[in-house]
């Protein structure tokens, strides 16, 4: 397998439409760095578990932080197994039956233990969240005791794979010839309102540019 991909594993490999597996390396990344939200599964006392959190992609790593009391990161960095997955849908389609409505979209699942992020590097990657989450917002420095409050993990992209649907409207051959029926897909995207002033926001202070014209995807 070259550098441009990763190896699919008995976890990676897809089984239900293979057609639509990616192992493209720079395709998984566009995908973890689009994504504003993953999805964690994980297994806590018997039970499955999954919960939603922000996601850093850095170089071969994604990254997630939180409370050190929360029972998700505590499992985590004891060791348990997770499964990580984002998914960005790009549009709703509407075939001309219900079984040809579909979505395309792009998604990631990573198989992967989490290691803790500790000493200079926690607080960069602190900074590094909030600057993939809000390009070239500026923020005070992060206090000790803050600090000491994170849980920081990171995640190796090892088994790693990507899943896409971008055909569009796929309907049975028949359907096509029926004049009665509209068919085509609804593109969706994430779009920011105009940035709202915290309400004791100092007077002078300007809204800067990136709260301006922020956007995200494509």
């Amino acid at each position: 397998m070259s550098n441009s991909s990763y190896a699919p594993t008995e976890l990676t490999r897809l089984h239900r439409r293979p057609d639509r597996g990616s192992y493209d390396r720079a395709l998984i990344h566009a995908i973890l760095d689009e994504a504003l939200v993953c999805h964690v599964g994980f297994v806590l006392e018997g039970r499955p578990h999954v919960i939603p959190t922000s996601i850093l992609r850095q170089g071969e790593y994604v990254y997630i932080h939180g409370s050190p009391n929360n029972r998700m990161l505590s499992a985590l960095a004891d060791g348990a197994p997770a499964c990580i997955e984002v998914t960005l849908v790009d549009s709703l389609v509407a075939g001309r039956s219900g079984f040809g409505c579909s979505m395309d979209y792009r998604s990631v699942v990573i198989y992967a233990c989490g290691e803790r992020v500790e000493g200079a590097e926690k607080p960069a990657i602190i900074d590094a969240i909030v600057q993939d989450l809000i390009p070239g917002h500026k923020v005070r420095a992060p206090k000790q005791k803050e600090l000491d409050a994170t849980l920081v993990l990171r995640f190796p992209l090892q088994e790693v794979s990507a899943k896409v649907r971008d055909r569009g409207v796929i309907d049975v051959e028949e359907d096509y010839a029926r004049d009665d029926l509209w068919a085509g897909v609804i593109p969706l995207r994430i779009t920011a309102g105009a940035p709202q002033d915290d309400t004791r926001l100092k007077p002078g202070i300007a809204t800067p540019d990136f709260a301006k014209h922020y956007h995200r995807g494509r």
